[in-house]
Parts: structure tokens; sequence; C-alpha cells
């Protein structure tokens, strides 16, 4: 389990400077764009906040938690003297070292943390992203000449691009938490299938509950982003119902043919596009593989 938290941040640093040109153009754009709202626009941003914000911060706040518990808390009622249950081939009780090992470790857990946390700065460029596509949906209802279509059009193409670095810059970080939570899960569920004490089997619930958050963070942005994307088509197929101009019908077409591809988060053979269907499924495959080696360790102690 600390061995995947521990993968889980070396990834992501990893990441991070692979994906650095990225990760700036999109920030940047994002900090301009917020600086340059309209009133309106303002307003769509807000309710997307008020919507998440309960969410992510506490997400924020149990990830601290969770390791502020693991270094105070566990072990004092595990009797253990370290945070983590790690066997070293020196003695380690006497002191200054105690404390130095101590020490090491506790700030290994506040570094998983703080990079656990950046799942919520990869949630925030998507959410941000599907917050613009809905502004322009609006947009795009109240244009009323060719030259407001037009730049609608343009906004559009600019748009789908932002999405496509967005895309790029989230998938290698969601990707790596889908894994190392898949793996976490696992250890932790076949860790309860032995006579665990209740201190045990609390801080697996705890960090359990912390695997499926991480996921969650993804999923639920990405569905949203799916939908706001692909709602620029039918705003533009319900505007070309209405119009018999040939200028208006071009301008509509284009935003049509450029729609047809969803904004999705996804690797190519590796992870689906994330999306609702794919945390449930998620859960039902973490559930299947725990019944199957559950079965598999049931049959070998027989």
């Amino acid at each position: 389990m600390y061995t995947s938290a521990m993968f889980h941040s070396i990834n992501n640093f990893i990441w991070y400077n692979i994906n650095y040109t990225f990760i700036q153009k999109v920030t940047f754009e994002m900090i301009h764009v917020s600086e340059s709202m309209t009133a309106h626009e303002k307003i769509v941003f807000q309710r997307y906040i008020k919507k998440c914000l309960p969410f992510y911060s506490v997400s924020l706040i149990y990830f601290y938690s969770l390791t502020v518990g693991t270094i105070t808390v566990v072990p004092l009622l595990a009797h253990q003297p370290f945070p983590t249950v790690i066997e070293y081939p020196f003695d380690v009780l006497y002191q200054p070292l105690h404390t130095i090992i101590y020490l090491k470790q506790s700030i290994c857990g506040f570094f998983v943390s703080a990079h656990l946390c950046v799942n919520v700065y990869m949630a925030l460029l998507v959410w941000f992203t599907t917050a613009r596509f809905k502004v322009l949906a609006e947009q795009l209802r109240m244009a009323v000449n060719v030259y407001e279509l037009f730049e609608c059009i343009k906004t559009h193409q600019k748009l789908l691009k932002y999405a496509d670095n967005v895309s790029i810059v989230v998938r290698a970080f969601a990707f790596t938490t889908i894994c190392c939570s898949t793996v976490g899960l696992i250890t932790l569920f076949l860790l309860v299938l032995k006579e665990q004490s209740l201190i045990v089997i609390s801080w697996a619930l705890a960090v359990t509950v912390s695997g499926l958050l991480e996921v969650f963070m993804y999923t639920w942005p990405a569905e949203h982003l799916m939908h706001t994307a692909s709602e620029i088509g039918h705003v533009a197929f319900e505007i070309l119902d209405n119009h018999y101009f040939v200028k208006i019908w071009k301008c509509l077409q284009i935003i049509i043919m450029r729609n047809q591809k969803l904004i999705q988060i996804s690797i190519p053979c590796l992870m689906p596009a994330l999306s609702f269907n794919y945390f449930s499924a998620y859960l039902s495959t973490i559930l299947s593989y725990f019944t199957t080696l559950r079965v598999a360790i049931l049959e070998n102690n027989d």
C-alpha cells in the first residue's frame, strides 16, 4: 500500500515534468480568461464553483487528515514505533535515530498527501473547460446575426484546441491515479480477509474511501465535459432548424461538423473514456478481482 502511494507520487512528478509545457500553457490561458470575464460569464463560473467546492474541499481536508491520523493516532493505538510498519536491519529504538526515522516517514506522508491534491488541480482544469463550453453554448443561443456566429465559431475552434491540451495533461495523471488506486484497494481488501484488529480495519476503510475519492475526482468532471461539449452541437442544430439563410447554415454546419468528435479524457488501448459508466465498471472490476483472489486464497488454505 505504501509502495503504491510512493509510486503514485513519483509518477505525478515525472508526468509534471513531461507535460510541463502543456500545463503552463493551459494554466496561463485559464488565468487570462478568468481576468477578462464578463459579468454573465462570472455568473456561470460561480455556478460551477458552488457545485464543486464542497466535494473537493472535503477531499483535500480528508487527504491531509488521513495523513495526520496515520502519523499521530495509528502508532499509539497499534502499539508500533512508527506510522508505517517497516522492518529495518538495525536497531531503531534509540535516540536520535528513532526521531529521525519518525520525521522522515511523517514527511513522506505529507508528500504523498500533497501529490494526491494534484488530482484536485487536474479536475479544476477539466471543470474550467466545461464551464467555458457552457458559456459558449449560451452565447450561441443568443447570437442574432452572422457576425456573432462567426465569433462563436472562432471561440469554438480555440476552445476545442484548449480542451485537447487539457486532455493531454489530465489523462496521464488520471491513468496513474487509477492504476495506483486499483492496486491499493485490492491490497486493502486482501488485508481485511485475515483476522485484523478494529484499528487496522478502520484504517483500511479510510484509505479505501481515499482511493475511491481520487478516481471520482476525474470521472465526475470528465462526464460533465463530454455532455457540455456535445451540447454545442445540439444548440447549433436547433438554430439550424429556425434559420433559412445560407450564410447562417454554413456557419452552423461548421460547428456541428467539428462537434462530431467527443471531448474525452482517455488513453487509447490503456484507459477508456472517463465517465460515470466507467466509474461503475471500475467498482465492479475491483470487486471482481477481490472475489477471485479471495476464492483462490480460501482454496489454498483448505
